[in-house]
């Protein structure tokens, strides 16, 4: 029986999970320079840490969790973001207690989401994030616009649209909200059903609807920079010139609320334009956030952090033409020509994956023509030849693929010859002992 994967999963293999990495390592490399580190949470946490109101008005909360019960009766969520597992990390480890702030997270995972699939997105799909928590600052706040700025712009992705919006302190929520329910009241049967649910709970999430109708509608209600306390607005201008000062374009979008109810202050999201002209939507985005933390037991301390989806990001790349060309082949293929000479054709690719290059030997006969086929398919840069000859005169042939220029190197002299072919190649021995002087 022939098993398929499940509906909103994906394969990602061979040459694709080498775009994903090129994209993971950028993204891990900007972040470890702002002085980020890695934090990885487990795939499953208790229920609670994500549900933890029951007024809470997330789309993802409310309808996409994947929950179930364990044998223990207990109630177990497959992670839906990593803002949430990265706090809880905080205060169970008592990262707080050290008073070392900010703490900076970055975090590269899978999440799980039940949503309907469509391109470029899936039940299960890899989630690159960063928080900045413990310091409350717009500084902190723009910190992370510079990063995923800047990793976006290093990805190759040049019409960016970063749009952003303030939430304000409590005070400014809850007069925006009362503000919301008199506007909207009269309106909400018209409505779709979850924003009927929205405008009991939260009705700030009424501005995020993408029902085209209910959309018309969020156009002429009232706008929160108009109920700011002056502190929040005071706040939000020193962030806009701080983005100035920095060199950051942006638009400010006051129709922006973001996905999760935990947010506050400033919110921020990504769009792309095409090469064609064409508005591609969301890349991804994130905000500041005050209470998260002390809502998972620890202190009342501010955060700040975004989340890009790879998966997304990969997507859109692929469509526009933006992904780097990567050499997936192997730097030697080592070809034996006749059966005495595959012993020595195993030795010497081992003796080169020693050196730190990606190699491989055909470990059975087969003919010239048929080595040469699978050395083409496996875009090897480069073919050992391994023939009598070679084996009694202890040398190799070593020949270029691309120019099929060819040449006979003595054992001896093999880590010298492959290294001028590589100028920049760096010994992955790690090893005091090391014999290819290649020290990084």
């Amino acid at each position: 029986m022939e098993y398929q994967n499940v509906k909103g999963t994906h394969d990602i293999i061979l040459k694709e999970a080498r775009y994903y990495q090129a994209i993971e390592s950028l993204f891990i490399s900007l972040a470890e320079i702002y002085g980020y580190n890695e934090f990885r949470t487990p795939i499953i946490e208790p229920t609670e840490l994500f549900s933890r109101s029951k007024n809470d008005s997330s789309d993802m909360v409310r309808k996409q969790m994947y929950t179930f019960k364990d044998l223990a009766d207990r109630s177990i969520t497959l992670r839906p973001e990593g803002t949430a597992s990265v706090a809880r990390a905080i205060v169970n480890n008592k990262l707080h207690a050290e008073q070392d702030f900010p703490i900076k997270a970055y975090y590269l995972g899978p999440v799980f989401r039940y949503e309907r699939p469509k391109a470029g997105t899936y039940r299960q799909f890899l989630q690159f994030g960063i928080e900045n928590i413990g310091v409350d600052s717009e500084y902190a706040d723009v910190e992370t616009i510079i990063l995923s700025y800047r990793a976006l712009k290093m990805l190759g992705f040049q019409k960016l649209k970063l749009k952003i919006n303030t939430l304000g302190d409590s005070e400014s929520r809850e007069n925006y909200k009362k503000a919301l329910v008199k506007y909207f009241t009269p309106l909400i049967d018209k409505m779709c059903p979850d924003c009927q649910e929205r405008l009991k709970l939260n009705p700030l999430r009424i501005l995020d609807c993408k029902v085209p109708e209910d959309h018309e509608l969020t156009k002429k209600a009232p706008r929160i920079k108009d109920y700011l306390t002056l502190s929040a607005a005071e706040r939000f201008k020193k962030t806009t010139e701080l983005l100035d000062e920095v060199g950051i374009p942006y638009e400010v979008d006051d129709t922006i609320v973001r996905g999760l109810d935990y947010y506050s202050h400033i919110v921020y999201e990504y769009e792309y334009i095409s090469q064609s002209g064409l508005n591609v939507g969301a890349l991804g985005g994130g905000g500041h956030y005050d209470n998260l933390v002390s809502e998972v037991g620890g202190p009342k301390l501010a955060g700040v952090g975004f989340a890009f989806g790879i998966e997304r990001i990969y997507s859109l790349l692929k469509e526009e033409k933006l992904l780097p060309n990567l050499h997936a082949g192997f730097d030697f293929y080592v070809m034996p020509v006749g059966e005495a000479c595959i012993k020595r054709a195993y030795i010497v690719a081992d003796y080169l994956r020693m050196l730190g290059y990606k190699a491989d030997a055909i470990i059975e006969k087969k003919s010239f023509k048929a080595m040469f086929r699978k050395a083409e398919k496996h875009e090897a840069r480069f073919s050992v030849i391994i023939g009598e000859n070679e084996l009694k005169n202890n040398e190799v042939i070593i020949k270029n693929m691309d120019t099929q220029e060819q040449k006979t190197v003595k054992n001896t002299e093999l880590k010298d010859y492959c290294d001028s072919l590589f100028n920049d190649h760096e010994c992955h021995c790690h090893d005091e002992d090391c014999e290819c002087h290649h020290k990084k």
